[in-house]
Order: structure tokens, then sequence, then C-alpha cells
């Protein structure tokens, strides 16, 4: 197995590969160089200083509540005796929604937000129901360990990400982020279709 190394007679597995997908199917899920038009336009009003502490307090709330998730969604979900299959089918429908959304309007929202703060930038936009659906299927598919490597990087990469987020629209521009937002709605849709067809294929052999 790649990633496969023997130390004093144990066994110790690095899973590199699937690792880099779960980071990057976050990436792709909170998408924050495509929401970016989104979190300037909701933090308008505000200066440099407080944009970058709204920011940091909406990742974080983000990131808080998609580990509670992450922790206690399986709980729940073995209540209703739901498979690994079931989840992945379901969970890759829902994920490939949100990347048609993505595609065809060029962000993932839920609707116009009025005022900054925390509760419209960290959830929906961070922690919505495709980060959610995500995080609960990677953790069913990879384990919870590199499910929680897999967010605290995607997580450190998204508020590096919103902390030059001034600078970078200013480069990307309103129409370069939703061309980009488009671009990865797509590599999320394939991801979807692969989850899909791995719980489907499953479901199949039973």
């Amino acid at each position: 197995m790649l990633g496969r190394q023997e130390l004093k007679g144990e066994v110790t597995v690095v899973e590199w590969t699937p690792l880099v997908q779960a980071i990057v199917w976050l990436l792709l899920i909170l998408d924050p160089l495509g929401n970016l038009p989104l979190f300037m336009a909701v933090t308008q009003h505000q200066s440099s200083p407080q944009c970058r502490k709204t920011f940091s307090l909406a990742t974080f709330v983000a990131f808080l509540l998609l580990v509670v998730f992450m922790l206690g969604g399986m709980t729940v979900l073995s209540l209703f005796k739901v498979t690994l299959a079931d989840l992945q089918i379901a969970g890759g429908l829902l994920l490939l929604i949100v990347a048609v959304r993505i595609v065809v309007v060029g962000h993932w929202s839920v609707g116009e937000v009025e005022e900054a703060s925390v509760v419209p930038l960290a959830c929906p936009l961070l922690a919505g129901p495709g980060a959610i659906t995500a995080v609960l299927v990677l953790q069913a598919t990879y384990g919870l360990a590199l499910t929680t490597i897999a967010l605290v990087i995607s997580f450190t990469i998204t508020w590096v990400v919103l902390m030059f987020g001034e600078e970078l629209f200013l480069v990307l521009g309103k129409t370069g982020s939703a061309l980009l937002a488009q671009v990865m709605g797509l590599l999320l849709a394939t991801i979807a279709i692969q989850f899909i067809r791995s719980g489907i294929t499953t479901v199949l052999r039973l």
C-alpha cells in the first residue's frame, strides 16, 4: 500500500492520497475564493481591521460547528442504522446539487444578508449543508483522525485567504472570483459523482 511503512515491528500507515483528497474536497466546499465577493459585500461597511476580526471569528466558529458535527454526527446516524453506502449516496447527491448551483450561479448562497455578523459568514457560507455532509462522509470513509487533520489544514488555508481577502479581491475582481468558483464547482461535481458511484457499488454487492 502506498505510504505504508514498518517501524520496529509495528505498521504505520500514512494515507497521503486520501488526506490530499479530503483537503481538496473541503476546500472546494468552503470555497473561500469563490465566496470572497459575498464576504466583502457583507463587511463592506467595516474597516480593514474589523473585517479581519470578523473573518477570523467566522472561520473559528465554522470550524467548531463542523467539529461538533464530526464528533456527534455519526452517533446520530447510527441510531437510524444509516450505513456508509447510504451516507455516500445521499451526501454525494446533496453535494452534486451544491456543485450544480455553484456552476450555474457562481457561488453557493442561501440568500441576501444585510449586515455583517458571524451567523451568515460562519453558517451557512462556511459551515453550510455541503460542508456538514462532507465532514460526515469523510469521517465515515477515512476515519476521525484523517478528517480532523484535513479540517485543520483546510480551515487554515481558508483563514489565510480571508486575511488577504481585500488584496485578492482587487486582483481577481467579482468576475474572476465567480469564474474560479465555477471551475471549483465542476471539480466538486466530479467528487460527488465518485462518492455516489462508490455507494451504489457497495449496495449492489450486498
